[in-house]
């Protein structure tokens, strides 16, 4: 048997000190009369043999007349969270799609995370670290990253975000009519929740109810009224009670107007320093025990900003 004077190629698998490697096994290249020596992969990775080369049985040995060399495999990671755990048995794993959430100490798979936005407070592989540094911390958990986020609409400078998901606009019981729900019972409350809002700069919450009095001849007209808005700040949460103003205040009367005159407005200004760090807002309404009923819907909430 003979050995060649220089290694043609090193194989090389990283944490291989750590790993439950499978066996070795012996592989030859007839064409080369090379022999070398073959390590499958790992619990954390799974490796192909180099074009040309074959595996011999368990029992057969390197051909006397052959060279033993040293070769590079083909090697793929898997993407497991396991693999992509700092200090894991293994050899690497392929994390190039992790995130992390060094906010929340979470981490998570996407699909493809070059041509992914990660939203605020979640970030990729930085372009200067390497898939074998791009570990989850020990102390973070791994969780299914769900892509929550808002319908942003832009009118120049001014953006506009509206709760995109169903499942982002909760109200609690209230009667529904022609796609609003109405509070009627005072400590009723609806709850809209905006995601990836920009943390550096004031956000404008406005809302814009319907209102109407439960005491004129059928549905009344519309009225104002005072709500209690709660929004989660940077430390805890805010309420603060608005003013809903009628936008029709000339057809304010004890007759049932039909929904016409229903609309009211008010805005709530969130300032820079109290937005959360996550760009996560939950937007509370909740009804007094005025006299007044309040309706709302998915799009009656926004929140909105203006660009840098």
């Amino acid at each position: 048997m003979k050995y060649a004077s220089s290694a043609v190629f090193v194989f090389l698998l990283a944490g291989l000190a750590f790993a439950a490697p499978l066996p070795t096994l012996i592989i030859v290249n007839n064409t080369s009369m090379e022999c070398a020596r073959f390590l499958p992969g790992d619990e954390c990775m799974d490796c192909s043999l180099p074009d040309g080369w074959e595996i011999l049985d368990a029992s057969a040995s390197c051909p006397d007349d052959y060279a033993v060399v040293n070769v590079r495999s083909n090697c793929i990671g898997f993407e497991i969270q396991r693999c992509c755990t700092e200090k894991h048995s293994g050899a690497s794993g392929d994390c190039r799609n992790m995130v992390r959430n060094d906010l929340t100490k979470e981490c998570a798979f996407v699909t493809s995370a070059t041509n992914y936005t990660a939203p605020t407070g979640w970030i990729k592989m930085p372009g200067n670290v390497s898939s074998r540094e791009w570990v989850c911390p020990l102390d973070y958990a791994w969780t299914t990253f769900t892509a929550s986020t808002s319908a942003i609409s832009q009118y120049g400078h001014v953006n506009v975000a509206y709760v995109l998901d169903d499942s982002d606009f909760k109200v609690g019981s209230g009667k529904e009519i022609d796609g609003w729900t109405w509070l009627t019972q005072p400590g009723q409350s609806a709850t809209w929740t905006f995601y990836d809002m920009p943390t550096d700069r004031n956000l404008y919450i406005y809302i814009a109810p319907l209102v109407t009095s439960p005491f004129g001849n059928g549905g009344g007209s519309g009225y104002s009224t005072n709500v209690t808005i709660t929004y989660e700040n940077s430390t805890g949460s805010t309420d603060t009670t608005v003013s809903l103003e009628n936008t029709h205040p000339e057809f304010k009367m004890p007759y049932d107007t039909m929904g016409w005159g229903y609309q009211t407005f008010s805005y709530l200004t969130i300032p820079a320093d109290e937005v959360p760090l996550d760009g996560r807002l939950n937007i509370t309404l909740t009804k007094l025990s005025n006299g007044e009923h309040v309706a709302v819907n998915k799009e009656c909430c926004s929140i909105e900003y203006i660009s840098e």
